[in-house]
């Protein structure tokens, strides 16, 4: 934005001293910006208050070549929650199609935090997932959305976005969101006490293209604006609620570098179909695939790493439950459910693992590899693989475990697993087969239950497994029966 306009928000009358109401003199100033084909909108240092309910505090409709720029110490107050204390409006909308959208050094604040999740985003980018009618080239550089009634940012339907150094604090709803984007950029996030995801790249599933400027979007396939081709660095969050990342209908996506603690879990991938009669699954999403995560490390939460899915019956489409994830170098600790739960999905890779809590993987629908992986203090337990006779849903929507008497019964599984390293860490294989144990070792007891199809090669043991209604055990070679 060399050589571009300014426009002083002052000298259309906007007053920086905490007091009256701006909605008016912002106003002003974007009418001289669109006067003036684009510009940089600036905000000297002091307290900008706004009362009006309205959908934006500051809204810049289909203006490209456009920046916001706050001096140092410059604050948006929000003081303009509904009677019933919910949210009365957003901070910063920009709504396209326009390109080349400069938000920097902003700071948008609820002094009062809402009663409830509400109308009120600090940052929102309403695009459209078509190349004419996108927001693109979009820059939020250095911001913070703090008390939001709902998200720090949100970008829906936009592409080539670039994110450096945001801090959502205490929002009532995800700290940083996209929907339905394509080349996403994010370079550290901050988020403090969100309520829902700190960072989220959720695409959704319908039959048909779904969604429109201003809403979310839906798709019946995954493709290149399911936040495709997106990259994220550096990423830290810390309490709240729901996830330190979600990632839900993704494709060729990259995260390293992200630290979560205190939240219900740090990171989740998930697909579902949404239930019809209750609330239990809200949203549908097909299996994310291409996405690479690595050095993680999630401590003092509920739940560490979850890879599931949510009502998929047995004959599903592979795309809602075979997923293609790698992730490298986690490390989970204190955990005071799951460490690690991996259910009713496939094509999930773990290398560079270290665990000190629980972890399961129940019915299991494809391949699953782990190498490289120590455990200890907590079990380690593999229960089940998903085949065609089918046991029902948890409340949840989580399938229930497998059933069966006999071998015989199980399906065909493919999980393999080596560089087992476990300390004090008992492992359970139950209702399982096509399971390869190779090179590892432990200290503790292993029990293997109602099995089939299971190799255990080079594995060195304080004592031999525990073997129970099971057949077709290869132990160094060696069959057992």
């Amino acid at each position: 934005m060399l050589h571009a306009a300014v426009v002083d928000v002052t000298k259309f009358g906007a007053k920086n001293d905490g007091t009256g109401d701006n909605a008016a003199a912002f106003d002003a100033a974007v009418r001289e910006l669109k006067t003036q084909n684009g510009g940089e909108l600036y905000f000297p240092a002091g307290k900008y208050r706004i009362t009006t309910r309205r959908n934006a505090a500051i809204f810049l409709d289909g203006i490209s070549n456009v920046g916001i720029r706050f001096a140092p110490g410059a604050v948006l107050l929000m003081e303009n929650l509904q009677e019933d204390g919910n949210g009365g409006g957003h901070g910063i909308v920009v709504r396209g199609p326009a390109s080349n959208i400069r938000l920097e050094n902003i700071h948008v604040q609820w002094p009062v935090r809402a009663k409830n999740r509400s109308h009120g985003d600090a940052f929102r980018f309403e695009g459209f997932p078509d190349d004419a009618k996108t927001l693109s080239r979009i820059y939020l550089l250095n911001c913070i959305g703090e008390n939001s009634p709902q998200t720090g940012a949100v970008f829906m339907g936009c592409s080539d976005i670039f994110v450096n150094n945001f801090s959502p604090v205490n929002t009532l709803a995800d700290g940083l969101h996209f929907n339905a984007c394509r080349r996403v950029n994010v370079n550290g996030v901050r988020g403090i006490g969100n309520g829902d995801d700190t960072l989220a790249f959720v695409t959704y599933f319908t039959e048909k293209f779904s969604g429109k400027i201003g809403t979310v979007f839906s798709f019946p396939e995954l493709n290149e604006w399911c936040n495709s081709d997106s990259n994220a660095v550096n990423i830290t969050s810390h309490n709240g609620r729901a996830d330190g990342m979600r990632i839900s209908g993704g494709l060729n996506i990259n995260v390293s570098n992200i630290a979560v603690s205190g939240k219900w879990a740090g990171i989740q991938l998930d697909s579902a179909i949404a239930t019809t009669e209750t609330r239990a699954v809200g949203w549908s999403y097909l299996a994310s695939r291409n996405i690479n995560i690595s050095n993680a490390t999630i401590r003092d939460c509920d739940m560490g790493l979850i890879v599931r899915s949510l009502n998929i019956l047995p004959d599903a489409d592979a795309g809602f439950w075979e997923f293609g994830l790698n992730v490298s170098n986690l490390n989970v600790s204190k955990i005071k459910v799951l460490g690690i739960d991996i259910q009713s999905v496939g094509g999930v890779t773990l290398t560079g693992v270290r665990s000190d809590s629980r972890v399961k993987l129940q019915n299991l629908r494809g391949r699953v590899s782990i190498a490289n992986y120590s455990q200890s203090n907590a079990p380690l337990e593999l229960l089940g693989i998903q085949g065609a006779k089918f046991f029902g849903f948890e409340r949840n929507m989580e399938p229930r475990p497998i059933e069966a008497a006999s071998p015989a019964e199980l399906a065909e599984g493919n999980l393999f697993l080596t560089g087992l390293d476990l300390r004090n860490a008992p492992l359970s294989i139950d209702r399982f087969s096509g399971l390869s144990l190779v090179d590892s070792r432990t200290d503790s007891t292993v029990t293997i239950r109602t099995c089939r199809d299971l190799e255990l090669r080079n594995v060195k043991a304080a004592s031999a497994p525990a073997v129970s209604n099971s057949e077709t055990i290869q132990l160094n070679g060696n069959l057992l029966k």
